[in-house]
């Protein structure tokens, strides 16, 4: 990775970061709440943003944001367009976020080869679902043709969670993956 691509990787995240910091009432967690992320469990409702909160569009990782990572649960490999497109895998690391360093999980969604040939336009979508919530935590959106992407690490290491991911190309979506769920 270049020393530029570097630079503007870490301003971006950092401005997304402060962002959300900013926004968040002293209620709040530390995973952002916004409006635009897919439901989880293929829900049919979403909610709507608490007052005060703005709706924050959080740019993908991609390298992996933690340290002392480990995949936990089943890989889900998923089709789109006749073929294997791409595989959504969750894990927990060591991470920092605004309230200090914890142990969290995150998702990652890694376009496959063959797909990404195919030369047209396309955005993983990557999140973790926790059971019983109507949207996943962490959502992230890559930039277009990103094949690894990483979601925002969160704190649900004591709930039971799936990585969560999908494919947005070209006005449509493609099938929603989730990984086994790990309790």
């Amino acid at each position: 990775m270049s020393p530029l691509h570097s630079l503007v990787t870490t301003v971006a995240a950092s401005v997304a970061a402060a962002t959300v910091v900013v926004g968040m009432a002293p209620s709040a967690t530390a995973a952002p709440h916004v409006t635009n992320r897919p439901p989880a469990y293929a829900a049919t409702t979403r909610s709507s943003a608490p007052s005060g909160l703005a709706t924050v569009a959080v740019p993908a990782s991609t390298s992996a944001p933690c340290t002392s990572v480990r995949q936990i649960g089943d890989r889900r490999v998923v089709p789109d367009l006749g073929m294997s497109a791409f595989t959504v895998r969750q894990y927990i690391g060591w991470c920092r976020d605004a309230r200090g360093s914890a142990w969290m999980n995150f998702a990652s969604v890694y376009v496959w080869n063959q797909y990404h040939a195919r030369g047209f336009a396309y955005r993983s979508l990557a999140g973790v679902a926790v059971r019983g919530e109507p949207e996943t935590r962490g959502f992230t959106t890559s930039a277009n043709r990103q094949q690894l992407s990483y979601s925002i690490p969160v704190r649900t290491t004591s709930v039971c969670t799936q990585g969560w991911g999908k494919l947005y190309r070209s006005g449509s979506e493609s099938a929603q993956g989730f990984t086994s769920l790990v309790c």
